[in-house]
């Protein structure tokens, strides 16, 4: 290798920390709660498996007198510390989303936490993102103490109109303490016969060296949306998912809306179960996972470590093998690649299992 190729592959090492949002660790148990209300038949659905680490939530949303949409209040079948919600929105219109907790029935609910927003130029001053209870790290709400329920509302900006019938919306709720108990007992279980998914290859490094090291959540939703049969370009992802806010391009929610707006539906899910992922490969549907490797914990990558990074999970072959198409590659010839369960589960699911899940327009 010449030292400027090894130079270019040293810096995209250490760039891949910028390319996606701070990853969180997460975890907790349950099965999912039936506080969420069945969508409206204009969305599609995703095929959920029960995972029994993280519990998801359906969310059923109601019009309030000042033209808001609130959801009902979610409980879920056991405490939580983190919670992810996604959303797709169909009517074009600037809007941002509010979450709030609160410990128990009793308990006074936390403050209007601002955990997302499309459309939205330039956010106010006065905005709150963290309160006593909790704080929102850019997309995922973290709480100092375990919740016990926990409510969506979406404000369309001033003058827009947005209808219940227009949004279909989840939420994933975890709980921290419960994570690397999980993943041990999931390393423990048996391996899933092989599947395959051919997932067209995308190299982040062929959009331009002025963003190339930022994009590998487009680059990945880019390659899921052509396998669904959306051509889209890399660069033309990047630009929809762009978080303007935070100067990021790996914002998990606006990824999941991103796709949306260029026809490809889906949500955020947190998987700690290798059979809860065959369950969407083998329904068609590659995973977009966020990683987080320290020094050499992901063997075979073109890169040593990285804070925070995004490659599509297309496969799992025999003895532990997981074929995944990872944007950081050099060229697309050399983005599909073979890593280890071990290596995964350290580097995806002990850092919360976060992925997005995108399916094929019905």
């Amino acid at each position: 290798m010449s030292l400027q190729s090894s130079l270019a592959s040293a810096l995209l090492s250490v760039a891949l920390a910028a390319c996606a949002a701070p990853p969180a660790e997460v975890g907790a148990g349950g099965a999912p709660a039936e506080a969420g209300a069945p969508l409206g038949e204009r969305h599609a659905q995703v095929l959920r498996p029960e995972d029994p680490l993280h519990q998801r939530l359906a969310v059923a949303l109601r019009a309030t007198p000042d033209g808001d949409l609130l959801s009902e209040e979610l409980v879920p079948a056991g405490p939580f510390t983190e919670v992810l919600p996604s959303w797709n929105v169909t009517a074009g219109v600037p809007f941002s989303v509010d979450v709030r907790t609160r410990a128990g029935g009793d308990a006074p609910w936390t403050p209007w936490l601002l955990i997302g927003d499309w459309g939205v130029p330039q956010r106010p001053t006065e905005v709150v993102t963290a309160c006593d209870e909790a704080t929102v790290s850019v997309d995922v709400l973290v709480a100092n103490e375990p919740q016990a329920r926990v409510q969506l509302r979406f404000r369309p900006e001033a003058g827009a109109l947005l209808g219940a019938s227009d949004v279909r919306a989840s939420v994933i709720v975890s709980n921290l303490r419960e994570l690397d108990a999980r993943v041990t007992a999931a390393a423990a279980e048996p391996w899933p016969l092989p599947v395959q998914l051919s997932v067209p290859a995308r190299s982040q490094r062929g959009v331009g060296a002025d963003i190339s090291h930022r994009v590998c959540s487009p680059t990945s939703v880019a390659m899921v949306a052509a396998f669904h049969g959306q051509s889209v370009p890399t660069r033309e992802m990047a630009a929809t998912i762009f978080d303007p806010h935070f100067d990021i391009y790996g914002n998990w929610n606006r990824a999941v809306q991103g796709a949306f707006v260029h026809g490809v539906p889906g949500e955020l899910v947190r998987l700690s179960s290798w059979n809860a992922v065959v369950e969407y490969l083998e329904a068609g549907q590659p995973l977009v996972v966020s990683i987080r490797a320290e020094e050499g914990q992901l063997r075979g990558a073109p890169y040593q470590r990285t804070a925070g990074h995004l490659l599509v999970l297309t496969g799992l072959g025999p003895a532990g093998v997981v074929h995944v198409n990872d944007p950081a590659a050099a060229w697309p010839g050399v983005v599909p690649r073979r890593y280890m369960r071990a290596d995964m589960e350290a580097v995806w699911m002990r850092r919360g299992g976060v992925a997005y899940a995108l399916e094929a327009t019905r």
